[in-house]
């Protein structure tokens, strides 16, 4: 028709070479029950886990399955290809986490297509100078035999379950009246912000923050001026160290720091049907009143 036709043929090696541009890390037992519940903490999750990959290579992208058959596995997919995703794996696996030791194991497009779910061999294990320990027995569900990537998740001791109750970290104020005026102050700011979320200048002006990342932000800029942390955040090696954070920040900058919500009654205090680790306080008109209440109780007005 006029128009020239340009073809290119991509012979079998240049597909294999093309294919094996992409290495890709499986990582187990990086998220928990926090992660699946709050948006907040999975969001800082995945950020802490992308900037630790980010270590050995450059990532394409970071997936995680937060339901279904493989929930809590996440995916990194390397630009630089299996020899990366291997030494990633090399580093990270039985690393400890929060007590818990992650489960890495390599999977490539460069394989089958797809993860087959085989632990880490030989060639990609920790080199301890010692020699190689045998295969662990196989596990069964029933009849069937279970996959080895699911089976050494399972091996691995699980923290025990947050019960529920304020750590020590936290202390409540002595005043009844402190835990309504505070739910009265929250509930008042959400709506508030929820009302302006149309204008164009809302977020410059957002009356709160949520998050263990965006407080510690919200803190070091000189935005929040209160601080309400969950009492029952999980002994979690990340999130302890995020808490720790943000409690020292807050005493540098002499905040009011209150305790009086747990995670789900945190959350539910924003209309949010997750649980909410903590909120910072940035504006508190509308709510004005009750912010110096809270303020007076604490000693700080």
């Amino acid at each position: 028709g006029g128009s020239k036709i340009l073809v290119t043929i991509n012979n079998d090696d240049d597909l294999q070479a093309r294919k094996q541009t992409i290495g890709e890390l499986v990582l187990n037992n990086v998220l928990n029950d926090d992660d699946f519940e709050d948006e907040d903490c999975l969001n800082e999750s995945m950020e802490d886990i992308k900037n630790l990959a980010l270590k050995y290579g450059r990532i394409r992208n970071v997936d995680a399955a937060v339901s279904g058959e493989h929930k809590g596995r996440v995916t990194v997919s390397y630009l630089d290809g299996l020899e990366v995703a291997r030494r990633a794996a090399q580093e990270l696996n039985g690393m400890l986490v929060g007590g818990i030791a992650i489960s890495a194991s390599v999977s490539s497009s460069a394989s089958d297509g797809g993860y087959d779910g085989a632990p880490i061999d030989e060639s990609v294990s920790k080199s301890s100078g010692e020699p190689p320990q045998p295969p662990p027995a196989p596990m069964y569900s029933g009849d069937k035999l279970v996959p080895e990537n699911f089976a050494a998740c399972k091996r691995v001791p699980k923290l025990p379950p947050n019960p529920g109750v304020p750590r020590a970290y936290a202390t409540k104020l002595a005043d009844e009246r402190a835990l309504p005026t505070l739910l009265s102050m929250l509930s008042e700011l959400m709506r508030l912000q929820i009302r302006s979320k149309d204008d164009k200048n809302a977020r410059a002006r957002r009356r709160l923050v949520m998050g263990l990342r965006e407080v510690a932000r919200g803190i070091r800029a000189h935005k929040v001026k209160m601080v309400v942390m969950a009492n029952n955040l999980d002994q979690y090696g990340a999130i302890d160290s995020k808490l720790e954070e943000i409690l020292e920040l807050a005493r540098a900058e002499n905040l009011p720091v209150l305790f009086e919500l747990n995670k789900r009654k945190l959350g539910k205090s924003l209309g949010k049907s997750i649980k909410v680790s903590v909120v910072g306080v940035q504006n508190a008109d509308g709510a004005h009143e009750q912010f110096k209440k809270l303020k007076k109780m604490m000693g700080m007005a």
